[in-house]
């Protein structure tokens, strides 16, 4: 198994100007994963996109992180609709090029 890339919680929350506090509040949400090494927390890289469109909506939207939560889930639906819509597309585009 690969190592995994980390940022530590401390440098991402510097760096963005926003309190450990609201990262550990979205990770006791489950919005975010934390992995801890030597009672540290660390960011993985992978989630890095995520938290920061979070960040996003909680400074400049002033979306606390219930709204956040409601945010997320509601566009991971929407993403899922999008990409059933793309197979039935698909389906329809191959059934009515069946018919010439």
């Amino acid at each position: 198994m690969a190592p995994q890339k980390l940022i530590a919680v401390k440098e991402f929350c510097s760096h963005h100007s926003i309190s450990i506090e609201f990262v550990r509040e979205l990770h006791k949400n489950e919005l975010i994963e934390l992995v801890t090494i030597k009672k540290r927390g660390y960011i993985p890289t992978k989630h890095l996109h995520d938290l920061e469109k979070m960040v996003r909506l909680y400074r400049e939207l002033n979306i606390n992180i219930e709204g956040i939560q409601t945010i997320l889930h509601l566009l991971s639906r929407l993403e899922s609709r999008e990409q059933e819509i793309r197979k039935l597309r698909n389906r329809l585009s191959f059934y009515l090029s069946s018919d010439d």
